[in-house]
């Protein structure tokens, strides 16, 4: 091959400015905590709802319109 030298150059960093680190606000921990509790909270619902349905189909008490 005609050039084998194949290294990248480095960038030039003296026209790009330094961003300063996005800080998380609180706002956002509060939002995912909640959402986290929320979620928890809505699958112990269903799973209790479900136990109870199941219970009662166990126990042939479930009635139809009846």
């Amino acid at each position: 091959m005609k050039n084998d030298d194949l290294r990248a150059d480095r960038d030039e960093l003296d026209h790009f400015a330094p961003r300063t680190p996005a800080k998380r606000s609180n706002n956002l921990v509060m939002q995912v905590a909640a959402g986290v509790f929320l979620g928890g909270l809505a699958l112990w619902l269903v799973q209790l709802i479900t136990t109870m349905l199941y219970a009662k189909l166990m126990l042939a008490t479930v009635t139809f319109g009846g």
